[in-house]
């Protein structure tokens, strides 16, 4: 702990691991906030198909910005360590909430899995397919607010995930058949994972398990599950047939989109809203209207017969307007068998009651009391929903998004009505949702031919839209030429806040040294010390007679000993020409100080 990746992110922490990358809470210096930072396993770094999926599937997630997808902030490498830059959630996968809590409420089900459904949906408009949509890849706050992660980044645990040539496909518990053909994942096999998970939530059981994965992923093909019913009677059918739709083995018999899901969803909701109705009309009236009414559950028109298939959207779609229609029709027998049984005054009293019920009805919704609109600009999602519901409002359903230079990501930029208009009990209010700071494509300015120099590199930058200078920091380079671009922080190509900050790396030119003292020693063992590591530099040989040093020894060089020197250039050494010192009988040294042996005659 405690090291720095790119000048800028402090490891403080382990807090995950998977097959293929490990988890960091991570410090950035730059911006004094905390973030997450994950870091590809070394066996994997020196794979380059590895290497090329990591960062090209990170580029691609980072293009997205929804309230319910973790946030991507930066791409890099150091050295042989790749690493992704990711938004820090407080809080807990959904796994480790499923093996604490489940089997939860359906209604608190509903509430996570409509928050991933959406992000789902957004993922999907973008041509991204997540392929592996997992409990354990679903992040949740304290206040139920999921947040989807690691997107194409499949874990290689053996244990949990199941590998083919050409790709990781998914983790086993949560795959989908046609994914453990080896088959090209859909959006269908996203919302087939989408459908496990749900399952699993409301019954606190995985639909298929075994003891290897190739046994559960044949379990996948093969067989069927217990009906969530069996598990968890507060299961509605409705509810059953809308998991069991998303996990239907053939693809086409699925949801054929994330929306679609989600307008299911919405129709429980409605049911449940004209439940709570038809209770309340059946207070009235006789013995009959008051014994208990069995009718064809919702879910008939979408459950299958005789373990066939799922029906398509447009079954679905009818069978809820049959629903409506039983309802009404139901209805209309209870009161007609009413007046039938009864006398004409107690029937016609009984209406006489109805009547004036909707009257008193719609009387207290037109005096229905008014109440201030908080603030709620510069809030989370969450937090506005909490502060709504104190004042007994709550938030339209629709939330709109939209880039602000000035409001962070993720808080509320406007609401509509306004702060202390006055506002019916129960409406709702509008927002709209900072997406952070317009994105622009960051420039590559550290691949170019011949190496930018400092004013091209700014002029690049600034022509795309940038508003903050970037910051400059110098490095020596032995080739790259000094005052030009080494390196650039984003990475080229990457989706980049317009206010953002930006690193640019340039070189310092040649790295500079200390002229090392070779005087004294012979012209070969001086070449060989200068032209070789760390100095590299050419060497220029010069004669010069002298009568201290014998023959062949160096007496000098420029640049002098102990001067700066660039690595690579050139040095002149300066060597005896002789006649070197003489001895009394007036005879020469060698370069080695021993006397020279005479000439033969």
């Amino acid at each position: 702990m405690g090291k720095i990746l790119g000048s800028r992110y402090e490891i403080m922490e382990q807090i995950g691991a998977g097959g293929m990358a490990v988890v960091y809470r991570a410090k950035d210096l730059l911006l004094n906030r905390i973030v997450t930072v994950k870091v590809l396993r070394d066996q994997f770094a020196a794979d380059e198909e590895f290497s090329a999926r990591f960062r090209r599937e990170a580029e691609a997630a980072a293009g997205l910005s929804h309230p319910n997808i973790v946030s991507i902030y930066d791409v890099g490498r150091e050295g042989a360590t790749q690493y992704i830059v990711l938004e820090y959630v407080e809080g807990h996968n959904l796994k480790e909430i499923i093996r604490e809590q489940a089997p939860l409420p359906p209604e608190r089900s509903l509430h996570i899995v409509r928050q991933i459904a959406q992000a789902i949906g957004h993922v999907h408009a973008h041509h991204i397919i997540h392929r592996d949509i997992k409990p354990h890849n679903i992040l949740i706050s304290d206040d139920d607010w999921a947040r989807v992660t690691d997107f194409g980044i499949a874990q290689t645990d053996t244990a949990v995930t199941l590998t083919h040539t050409g790709g990781i496909v998914g983790s086993v518990h949560y795959l989908s058949p046609e994914q453990a053909r080896g088959e090209s994942s859909s959006e269908q096999s996203d919302l087939y994972s989408l459908g496990i998970i749900l399952y699993e939530l409301v019954t606190g059981k995985l639909p298929y398990d075994g003891e290897t994965p190739i046994a559960v992923a044949l379990k996948h093909l093969r067989e069927h599950p217990l009906s969530p019913r069996q598990l968890n009677p507060r299961v509605s059918p409705s509810l059953e047939a809308i998991i069991m739709r998303a996990i239907a083995k053939d693809p086409n018999q699925r949801y054929p989109s994330a929306q679609a899901f989600l307008e299911d969803l919405d129709e429980i909701e409605e049911e449940q809203l004209r439940a709570k109705s038809t209770n309340l009309g059946s207070g009235l009236g006789n013995s009959d209207i008051e014994k208990t009414q069995v009718h064809q559950g919702p879910a008939a028109g979408i459950l299958p017969k005789g373990g066939g298939g799922y029906p398509s959207a447009a079954s679905a779609a009818e069978a809820a307007a049959a629903r409506v229609d039983h309802a009404h029709n139901a209805l209309a027998a209870r009161v007609r068998n009413a007046i039938l049984k009864h006398r004409f005054w107690v029937g016609l009293g009984a209406a006489a009651a109805i009547l004036l019920a909707v009257l008193l009805f719609l009387s207290n919704y037109a005096k229905a009391e008014e109440v201030m609109v908080p603030a709620i600009t510069g809030k989370t999602v969450a937090q506005a929903t909490a502060i709504l519901a104190q004042s007994h409002l709550s938030l339209a359903r629709e939330i709109n998004q939209e880039n602000s230079d000035k409001v962070a990501k993720d808080l509320i930029i406007q609401q509509e009505p306004a702060q202390k208009t006055m506002l019916k009990t129960g409406g709702d209010v509008r927002i709209w949702v900072s997406k952070g700071p317009t994105n622009l494509t960051m420039p590559d300015v550290k691949d170019q031919d011949p190496p930018l120099s400092k004013d091209a590199a700014l002029a690049m930058i600034k022509e795309v839209g940038f508003i903050n200078n970037p910051i400059f920091t110098y490095v020596p380079s032995p080739l790259i030429p000094s005052g030009a671009v080494i390196d650039q922080s984003p990475a080229p190509d990457i989706p980049w806040p317009a206010n953002g900050n930006i690193r640019i790396t340039l070189s310092s030119g040649l790295p500079t040294l200390s002229m090392p003292n070779v005087i004294g020693t012979s012209s070969e063992e001086a070449e060989s010390a200068l032209t070789g590591a760390p100095y590299n530099l050419a060497v220029v040989i010069a004669i010069k007679d002298s009568s201290t040093y014998p023959r062949g020894v160096v007496i000098g060089t420029d640049p002098n000993p102990g001067d700066s020197v660039e690595q690579g250039t050139t040095a002149t050494v300066i060597v005896s020409g002789g006649p070197g010192p003489q001895l009394p009988d007036n005879t020469a040294l060698n370069a080695h100080g021993h006397k020279k042996s005479p000439k033969p005659h």
